[in-house]
Order: structure tokens, then sequence, then C-alpha cells
């Protein structure tokens, strides 16, 4: 199969203007109709998918892990879009998105995959030839008894029972082997190309009965032609491998990180050209720089862009010059009330993430070593009687540092401007 067959879905349809504006954060409105560059990471999911199609099943498993704002959702959905649309009667692609919570239950994430199977043949049926049609009928009939049997068995996930007799909080799955289930789901399975896909997958809870379905997930028993892409946070790949998944294809680890000058000026044009009046030169112009004030971060790029287009939509839509530097100051404005939020999601005082970025501004490569880490937050350690390990969970879920890639214990800013507001907080050091 050639790498043709999987290309990047066409962007999404945008939104009217006036909603456009008035969303604060992307995934409120689902696929991003500026989407734009991350080709080396759609490039990876690309390759795995072409593989699964070739033939080669199991070990396919993917994460994708990031920061918030990296834009992990935005490329999820993406590539969620790519396999429907090359879905078709004679060869099925089915996208399946799972909860993490779910991955506790090897029943729950089978009822999930074959109703998603079930809802793609249903739609496949209106559109294949009789000869086709027959046979689609013939998997709903599976896929419905399948459903019916598994739900009769009951399961539990994070204490809510559904289907079956179960009562809450007893998890009846766990003497049910997942291997078992995904063998028994195999007639129906091997029929159709299936991704699952997993978002938030740093709340993976890490237990026995999560092990075995991760691991029928990335190793498919009974021949099913499946591969599996994990979305989260940067400690998502730490999570998995807490629930045994240690042995990865080679490049199927994706850090992402932020976008170049050039994507993220080519997303800004996109909307320009699609809501704005004005000249192409002036609209390269505002392109190019809010770019350099969003640096590239994906939910810069999305919350500068808003702020933007809220001061050309207040001066009749036109991309004049001089409202320029009214949407620059709105844009630093939106990117501060973002800092301020990832801060207050943190857990401790704000003076230890001054501190922190006091002291990797002090190194040519603003990286922090996890011996700086501990010398700076020991105080706060000691006082609250909490870990150092509980300290960095909750600096990489706020978005606050982020490991640097291919070198352990070591620690940056996400961000460049996030160091500079965190510089410049009005709190004094201990």
């Amino acid at each position: 199969m050639s790498q043709e067959h999987f290309p990047k879905p066409k962007p999404a349809e945008p939104i009217p203007a006036i909603n456009y504006l008035g969303r604060t954060d992307r995934s409120e409105v689902g696929r991003n109709a500026f989407f734009n560059g991350r080709d080396i990471e759609y490039g990876v999911f690309r390759k795995a998918v072409i593989q699964l199609k070739a033939g080669d099943i199991g070990g396919g498993t993917m994460i994708f892990q990031g920061a918030p704002g990296a834009g992990k959702s935005a490329l999820m959905l993406e590539c969620m879009e790519a396999v429907r649309i090359h879905s078709t009667p004679t060869s099925p692609w089915v996208a399946v998105s799972i909860k993490p919570n779910t991955l506790a239950s090897s029943v729950g994430v089978m009822m999930r995959i074959i109703d998603a199977v079930n809802e793609e043949n249903k739609r496949l049926s209106k559109i294949a030839p009789d000869s086709i049609r027959n046979r689609l009928k013939n998997l709903l009939e599976i896929g419905g008894k399948l459903l019916e049997e598994l739900s009769n068995r009951g399961f539990t996930v994070a204490g809510i029972s559904v289907g079956g007799k179960t009562q809450v909080g007893v998890d009846s799955n766990l003497p049910v082997l997942a291997e078992q289930v995904f063998c028994e789901a195999a007639s129906l399975l091997k029929r159709v190309h299936i991704v699952v896909f997993v978002d938030e997958a740093q709340n993976t809870p890490v237990k026995d009965s999560t092990k075995d379905v991760i691991d029928c997930l990335h190793s498919p028993p009974g021949k099913i032609p499946l591969v599996a892409a994990f979305f989260g946070l940067s400690d998502t790949h730490a999570v998995l491998r807490e629930c045994g998944l240690s042995r990865f294809a080679r490049r199927r680890i994706v850090n992402l990180e932020a976008l170049s000058m050039v994507d993220a000026a080519g997303s800004f044009r996109r909307m320009f050209d699609t809501y704005y009046i004005g000249a192409d030169e002036e609209k390269t112009v505002w392109a190019k720089t809010l770019a350099q004030l969003s640096q590239g971060w994906p939910q810069h790029v999305n919350g500068v862009g808003i702020a933007a287009g809220q001061v050309v939509h207040a001066n009749k839509m036109q991309l004049e010059r001089y409202l320029l530097e009214q949407a620059l100051e709105a844009g630093v404005d939106e990117k501060n009330d973002y800092y301020t939020g990832r801060l207050a999601a943190c857990a401790y005082p704000p003076w230890v993430y001054k501190q922190l970025a006091l002291t990797a501004a002090e190194h040519p490569n603003g990286i922090l070593t996890h011996q700086e880490v501990k010398h700076i937050a020991m105080p706060e350690l000691k006082e609250t009687q909490t870990s150092l390990n509980e300290f960095l969970i909750n600096a990489l879920h706020a978005g606050l540092l982020a490991p640097v890639e291919k070198l352990p214990f070591h620690y940056q800013f996400p961000i460049p401007s996030l160091g500079d507001y965190l510089r410049a907080l009005p709190v004094d050091l201990p």
C-alpha cells in the first residue's frame, strides 16, 4: 500500500466567524479548520496504518505526548478523520475513541470497539452494492449478538456498573481474561481494520486488568488487524510503561513540541483568507507577526488568532496595518491569561516556579537538572510532606515543565515566553 492511500484529510469546514471568535479552546468545536503542519508526527501515524493494511499485525502501538496546549487533541482528530474517509464497503476502516478509564475492563473496551464497528457497517451498508451489502448485514448480526453477550456479563469502569447485573464497586471483569474476550470477537473484527484512539492517556489506571487489555491492543490476539494510538501529557509513556507496555516499534513515541514559524504563519494565513478582507501583503505581514508572538505553540496559535480576530472584527473586518499593534497587545494578554491558568493548576506556591525559571535562564540551553529541581522545591516538599515525583507530575500536568527528549531526568519550560512570564511574577523569593 503506497503512502498516498493515507494523506492528510482535507481541512475542516470553517465555522462562522462569530462562533470562531467566541470560543475559548479549540477542543470546543472538534476538528480545527486551520490545522497546519505536523507532517513528521502525522507521518508516524500514516506509516503505522500503512503497515496494518499490508498485514503487519501487532506491535504497532503509538504514543503522542506533550505539554498541555501542544496540539495533541487536534492531531488526534486529524488522524481519526483520515481513518474515516478511507473506509469503503470493500475495505472498512474504523476509528474507535476509548476513554482511559475504560481500559481497565476488557469487556468495556470490546463493547466500545464492536459498537463502533457496527455503526460503520450500518453507514457502509447504505452505499454498498447488493453483494457487499448482504455481507455487511451479516456482520451487523454478528456484532449485535456479541454486544448482547458482553452486556449480559456486565463490567465496572471507575466504579460505575455498565450492563448486566454487576453491583457498583465490584469489578466482575477481573476473572475474565482480556485475550479470551478479544478472541471471541475475532470473527467480526478480523473483517475490518481498526484504529483505537485514547485521549488523555496519562490518566490510564495502572492495574492488572489494564495491563491485560493494553497487551491485547499492542499485540492483538486472533489475527485482529488493529493498531492503537495513545495521546496524552508528557508522562504518558511512563504511565503506559507501568502498565507493561515496553516493546515499542522504532520511532513510535512522538514528543509534540512547537510548530515551525512557517507552519504557524500558514495557520494564521488560512484564517485571514477565510474571514478577513485585505491585500495579500497585509495578510502575510499579519500572519508572520502573529506567528512570532505565538512562538509556534498550538494553543497560542489558537488564542492569539482569536484575540487578533476580535480586534479586526471590531473594525469592519479590515486587516489594516495600524490595527496590528492592538492585535499584538490583545495576543499578549491572551498568552498571559493562559499562563495564569496554568500556574493556578499547580499545587505549590508561585515562588517555586519563579525560582526554577530564574535558574533555567542561567543556562544557555535553559535546561534544568533533576538535582536543581529537587534543591529548589525541597523546602515546599518538606513543608507539605510530598515527594519530588509528586511535584514533577504536578508540574508536567500543569504544563509548566516538560521532560527533555533523549535526556532523562532533565526538564525545560515547553514555551520560551512561559519562562519570561514566571520570571516576572510579582512574588518575593524566600
